[in-house]
């Protein structure tokens, strides 16, 4: 029948009583260690070290718990929590708040999620604590779906009370309990387990045994399965007869009919009376449960006394109150922590005990606990060395590594600046974790070089030794301009040097020398670690070959040279014949320039009466290995004015080298009935006729060096110049 609200807290309170009977007296309980003369439990626990543990020489830390218990030791315990999640929970008729982080608050869904914790939460209250080794949970409603009640991979079905594996202040089994969610299912731990909106107590019957019996039997003894089934008591799904009768003998449901309008219903159909009543279970109607009792057994007079550590079979030396939390002795049901540590420990395998004294009505005893742990030597290294090498170059390393208790080892090379490096330098090992490898730096100086050992027990092992690098000079080449490139005087050179260093961390400078006579000048330098460019530009005013000189320098004063010969020239001209006036114009003839070398000839000619001439030559030659110029013109023979100036030898020649300048002409015959024969510079004039100029050395007017062997000046009336002709012309510029 329906009960009143204050009858349905007293019932609630009456069935939760049972249920704590059920989980903490259904059977005896084998103690961790043991139990005192009156039957209370005893126990203690090493937590670290643990069995087998490999530890470095020295003092070994030793932490666990002890813990004295009430009554006859109970069988261990499992807890499964059901969750009905069907649409009618969505009924704000329940309690409790947002548990479900809904935004609705006082569901029936929010009723049975803190029903649940509330009652997971009793597990962790002594006496009951340590009696129940897992929970599980589970969630239906058009189905039903075994909670993954762990963060790690795969459907973790169980897990501990009070576990929080991922580490987020909050129990892994209440992430799952406030993860449902109504007309839906469980969202935590992911992927979201979606069962529906409706209610089928036939699946949440099958899901709650499948959580139930997943949690393995303890050694020796029989698991107790206690189901907790939280509905609203409402079934519209299929028969629960075949999942009932499916459901283990070692699992008992305790099924709740949770808010104002459910209720347990009768012994037979598809009520959650009938499942409890099935399972050697119980059904109760509950409203609110926050009035659900605190689980609490009968307690028995028992006292945790001391607790003592031993090493190697020695004597028992008390554990003192420092070392202990909270401090002996404590009055049953009671557990401590503590935490203290070995007198130092050498290599080899040793035993560590920690004993827990107590008494009951029935006298005192002891329990030990006990742990054998190796103590691992650290690994013995040697760097090697000391080591030299030069910068940029890889050097060979060999470090000694000893560790014969292992168990496992790795070993690293790491280097730094010790003194003389510049910074930015940097070095590379091909491989740090090899004892036998190699280094390179990019910059010379003292190194300190560190092989360090781990064995993953004791702390690192580092040995050092130095590496003493010394500056490697760079490399430099000319790229331009090529080696024997003719320039003419004044014309600006671009000279382009590339160079490259091993040492990646140096700077450079570069200096030229053009060999010229002018000061040595510095080059602009552009580089990127480990290589560069010098670049100048120069305009030469001597001529001839000069070979210039790049000169790289690091900046640890390595450096490097490269040379490179370059011609600087005159171009030069010559031409045998011109004229230019009233009666007689003829193009300059045979002309030439150079470079190119140029040689022409023409024939005799005749203009008389005011002019014959014999053959005519002109050449023009640059030596490119020392850019000496020569320019010739040579007329053989000429008559001119009707025999008044008769020449039978007619050269001109101007020369250009790095000695200097050099020009000459010589003319021979006679003028005006006058032999002549001469190199000197002269004028003749023949009156009212013409003026005549020998051996002429000039500057034009565009700065060319002129050099002409005859220049006649023809007169006309009243003295002016009517007609001017050149012989035997060359030519500097």
């Amino acid at each position: 029948m329906k009960h009143t609200l204050s009858a349905r807290k007293s019932a609630a309170c009456a069935a939760m009583a049972s249920l704590a009977v059920v989980i903490a007296t259904a059977a005896p309980a084998q103690a961790v260690d043991g139990n005192l003369p009156g039957g209370t439990s005893i126990s203690v626990t090493i937590s670290t070290p643990a069995n087998g543990a490999v530890r470095p020489p020295g003092p070994v830390p030793v932490t666990g718990t002890a813990g004295v218990g009430t009554g006859v030791p109970l069988i261990s315990t499992s807890l499964t929590y059901v969750l009905d999640v069907s649409g009618s929970t969505a009924s704000t008729n329940g309690c409790g708040g947002d548990q479900d982080g809904d935004s609705t608050a006082n569901t029936v869904l929010d009723c049975e999620i803190i029903a649940a914790k509330t009652l997971n939460g009793q597990t962790l209250v002594p006496p009951v604590a340590g009696t129940i080794g897992s929970v599980g949970a589970a969630a239906f409603g058009q189905t039903a779906a075994a909670a993954d009640v762990g963060p790690a991979a795969g459907d973790q079905l169980f897990t501990g009370p009070g576990t929080d594996a991922n580490g987020n202040g909050t129990r892994d089994i209440d992430e799952v309990l406030s993860g449902a969610f109504i007309s839906g299912g469980l969202r935590q731990f992911p992927p979201t387990k979606n069962v529906g909106g409706s209610t089928s107590f036939a699946d949440g019957i099958t899901a709650a045994v499948t959580a139930a019996t997943a949690p393995p039997d303890p050694a020796g003894r029989t698991l107790r399965r206690v189901v907790v089934f939280l509905s609203d008591g409402l079934n519209n799904g299929p028969d629960i007869d075949g999942p009932l009768a499916a459901v283990p003998g070692v699992v008992d449901i305790f099924t709740f009919a949770v808010g104002t309008g459910s209720g347990c219903g009768g012994p037979t159909g598809n009520t959650l009376q009938r499942i409890a009543t099935t399972t050697g279970g119980t059904c109760t109607e509950v409203d609110d449960p926050a009035d659900l009792p605190s689980i609490l057994p009968s307690v028995i007079s028992s006292e945790l006394s001391t607790l003592s550590l031993q090493v190697d079979g020695g004597a028992f030396t008390p554990i003192g109150n420092g070392s202990i939390n909270p401090d002996l002795p404590q009055t049953g049901p009671a557990s401590v922590t503590y935490n203290t540590a070995t007198a130092a420990l050498t290599a080899g395998q040793h035993q560590i005990c920690v004993r827990a004294f107590g008494s009951d009505g029935g006298g005192t005893g002891f329990v030990t606990d006990c742990r054998t742990i190796i103590i691992n030597a650290p690994p013995v290294v040697s760097a090697g060395g000391p080591y030299s090498g030069q910068e940029g170059t890889p050097v060979g390393l060999a470090a000694s590594v000893v560790d014969p208790d292992g168990p496992s080892l790795t070993t690293t090379w790491t280097i730094a600046p010790q003194s003389g490096v510049d910074a930015g330098a940097t070095c590379a090992f091909a491989n740090p974790a090899a004892t036998a490898t190699t280094v390179t730096c990019t910059d010379d100086g003292v190194w300190l070089l560190t092989e360090t050992a781990n064995d993953g027990i004791n702390p690192p092992v580092s040995a050092s030794t130095t590496l003493t690098l010394t500056n490697v000079a760079p490399q430099v080449s000319i790229s331009a301009p090529a080696n024997g490139t003719l320039y003419t005087r004044n014309t600006p050179v671009a000279f382009t040097a590339p160079f490259t260093d091993i040492g990646r961390n140096d700077s450079h400078t570069c200096t030229v020398n053009f060999d010229d006579g002018t000061p040595v000048a510095n080059g602009t330098v552009a580089e990127t670690p480990g290589s560069g460019t010098c670049k100048i530009s120069h305009a030469f005013s001597a001529v001839g070959p000069h070979n210039v000189l790049v000169k790289v320098t690091d900046d640890d004063g390595g450096s490097a040279t490269a040379v490179v010969r370059v011609v600087v020239y005159r171009p030069g001209g010559a031409f045998a014949l011109e004229a230019k006036g009233l009666l007689l114009t003829i193009a300059r003839t045979p002309d030439v320039v150079c470079p190119p070398n140029d040689a022409r000839t023409t024939v005799a000619v005749n203009a008389a009466p005011l002019l014959t001439t014999g053959v005519l030559n002109a050449s023009c030659v640059l030596d490119p290995a020392t850019g000496t110029t020569t320019a010739r013109a040579t007329v053989d023979g000429a008559n001119i004015l009707s025999g008044l100036i008769n020449l039978t030898a007619i050269e001109s020649t101007s020369v250009s080298s790095a000695s200097g300048i050099t020009r000459t002409s010589r003319v021979v015959g006679t003028i005006n009935g006058t032999p002549i024969g001469t190199s000197a510079p002269t004028t003749i004039g023949i009156p009212g006729v013409a003026v005549v100029y020998l051996n002429e050395s000039t500057t034009n007017s565009s700065g060319q060096l002129v050099q002409n062997a005859v220049r006649v000046e023809v007169l006309g009336l009243l003295g002016v110049i009517t007609e001017t002709i050149i012989l035997s012309d060359t030519y500097l510029g």
